[in-house]
């Protein structure tokens, strides 16, 4: 475990020198770890799916897709809690995870904050996956699957979204209204889309 700690700890460093960690804290959101931990699953198999299906050899060309949505979820989960709509669960939906955008429900003029940290979140990634890559060794030792490092780099990501999210001042007359699907929407590998490839 001190191992996965130490990977994020390095994306948590650019998070700090960047002040993600300086913003406000406007609410309290209650943990949801059951509903993350089955989402982070449906996604690392879904992903793992892909990847040997499709012979997808850039794995960090795939992740930091699924981190910046990743990201994204987070961020539309919080929002979700701060307008009283606490989502039944959270939802993984491939495609969006291809294309970076976790930010589905979120009306424009809020997802422009979430969006204005995309650079921050794809520097905290590449932090976490070197880090990775450089304890492989000592990974591959201590018996940490690929998977175990993805699960916890992900919920980074995820916190790192709740982390924002809560910094924003929702304005009272602002009235959200959420699309967010309940069911997940996985690979179908009858239909490969050429967007997916590198």
């Amino acid at each position: 475990m001190e191992l996965l700690e130490q990977i994020t700890k390095k994306g948590l460093v650019i998070a700090r020198i960047n002040g993600l960690f300086n913003l406000a804290e406007n609410y309290n959101i209650p943990d949801d770890d059951e509903k993350l931990k089955e989402f982070l699953k449906n996604q690392l198999l879904n992903l793992s799916r892909f990847s040997t299906l499709e012979h997808f050899f850039s794995q960090e060309n795939l992740f930091i897709r699924a981190f910046v949505y990743t990201y994204g979820k987070g961020f539309e989960h919080t929002i979700a809690y701060i307008v009283g709509e606490p989502l039944e669960r959270i939802a993984y939906n491939f495609d969006d995870c291809m294309t970076s955008n976790g930010l589905k429900a979120i009306p424009n003029t809020i997802r422009k904050i979430a969006d204005e940290k995309i650079y921050i979140i794809r520097e905290m990634f590449t932090e976490m996956f070197e880090a990775s890559r450089e304890k492989q060794r000592q990974l591959n030792a201590a018996g940490i699957t690929f998977e175990d490092v993805m699960l916890q780099i992900l919920n980074t990501a995820f916190f790192i979204g709740r982390r924002v999210a809560i910094s924003v001042k929702l304005d009272s007359k602002m009235t959200i209204s959420l699309n967010v699907e309940t069911q997940d929407s996985l690979y179908d590998h009858t239909k490969y889309d050429k967007r997916y490839s590198i």
